[in-house]
């Protein structure tokens, strides 16, 4: 077989060429510290790189999601520390406040404590997080979820959900706890009750928490039926109804004339229902408000009665057993709400326990993919240096020979 000079030529550049890129590709890979520099030099371990670094990428927004769950978490702990130390207090100033010793000027300087405790109470339960969302207005991040009514007591405007967060792809925590679930649905150590305003009054008169004056009527006559309280053309006249008499236009369990302001309604002295409450302003003909029998008691509630209890009552022997059984009650329902608080804290503490397992899971898994990765797609320094040497000395060999070949031609030999 005849082989020309330009075939021979040809060869020499093509080897070169090769032997070049083979070079430059090796010095790539140096400079890249890896050894797959495209899809194209191995697609199977190209194809398993993107796998693994979505995974990573996974998991760094999950170990993300875990700092911002542990933060939200650690904002409500301290706020429901902070209710736990308000309850302390109310505990020692209901002790206090049952010294026989004391006088009613006394105990309303305690009183206004007690009114301060409860703002503080409240703004712990309207608390922001970093992001400006109310940390206990469940979904309603947006919204205060404590307001105070014009009947004097705290409406929650949240809902009962539960926020939660992944911290993996199937397992999710609760970074938010239902300001209801917390400070209102709190279980009461007796029956009770609580007032409100009908929305349509036209009149300026709010009413006080009722009290309960005594415990066996209230819950033999009253619970669990709510009343209406309705005025009357006579600004101070005033029928008491059961909601159901109300409703359906039935005959009022009692009535009063002409009672002075403000307006005590003494449903204990008056029918033997168990409660009293107080009505201040002026209230205009056809304005009602209601009394509701519950077995819970929130947390304002039961801090608005003691102090409505300290600030009211007077130094009478009739006063000062109510003002004995309210502080009895007060002692029971801060014990109960104590605990209440305290199961929440433990089931916060859980939810950081476990946090801190899934953190520890998407380390070790971090960890174990970035040494898959050092196998797949990091390049081995001392075979990729000796490699570039050996195709450097090809490379310089191939050139020098090629040098050579190109000077020999039959003229040289006709001189």
């Amino acid at each position: 077989m005849r082989f020309s000079f330009l075939q021979g030529f040809n060869q020499g550049v093509d080897n070169i060429l090769r032997i070049q890129a083979l070079t430059f590709k090796t010095q790539n890979q140096l400079s890249a510290q890896k050894k797959i520099l495209t899809p194209a030099d191995d697609p199977v371990a190209s194809a398993r790189i993107i796998q693994i670094e979505q995974q990573q990428s996974q998991i760094e927004q999950y170990v993300k999601n875990i700092g911002l769950v542990d933060d939200r978490l650690s904002l409500e702990e301290t706020q429901l520390k902070g209710a736990t130390n308000i309850l302390l207090r109310m505990k020692e100033i209901a002790v206090q406040s049952g010294n026989g010793t004391l006088s009613m000027v006394e105990r309303q300087a305690l009183a206004q404590e007690v009114s301060l405790r409860l703002d503080e109470l409240v703004d712990l339960a309207n608390t922001r997080d970093a992001n400006n969302e109310y940390v206990f207005s469940g979904f309603k991040g947006d919204i205060k979820p404590f307001e105070k009514n014009t009947a004097g007591n705290y409406d929650y405007l949240g809902d009962n959900g539960q926020r939660v967060v992944n911290v993996a792809s199937s397992t999710t925590i609760a970074i938010s706890d239902s300001g209801k679930d917390i400070f209102v649905d709190i279980p009461s150590v007796q029956n009770n009750a609580f007032s409100e305003l009908n929305s349509t009054n036209t009149g300026t008169a709010t009413v006080s928490t009722p009290l309960i004056t005594d415990q066996a009527n209230f819950d033999a006559a009253s619970y669990p039926n709510d009343f209406v309280v309705a005025f009357n053309a006579g600004t101070n006249n005033y029928d008491v109804f059961t909601r159901a008499a109300y409703e359906s236009a039935g005959a009022a369990s009692f009535s009063v004339a002409n009672t002075g302001s403000p307006v005590t309604i003494d449903a204990e002295a008056s029918a033997g229902l168990g409660w009293q409450m107080t009505v201040s302003g002026t209230p205009a003909g056809g304005d009602t408000f209601f009394v509701k029998s519950t077995n819970k008691q929130s947390l304002m509630t039961t801090i608005g009665k003691l102090e409505e209890g300290l600030r009211t009552l007077t130094d009478s022997t009739a006063d000062k057993a109510v003002l004995t059984q309210l502080l009895n009650d007060t002692l029971d329902n801060i014990s109960v709400a104590s605990e209440h608080i305290s199961q929440a804290t433990a089931r916060i503490g859980a939810r950081h326990n476990a946090l801190d397992s899934v953190r520890d899971l998407h380390e070790g898994v971090k960890l174990i993919n970035q040494g898959v990765l050092a196998d797949i797609r990091d390049l081995d320094y001392t075979e990729a240096i000796s490699r570039l040497n050996a195709e450097t000395f090809v490379l310089e060999a191939a050139q020098q020979s090629f040098s050579k070949l190109t000077q020999i031609s039959l003229f040289n030999f006709l001189r």
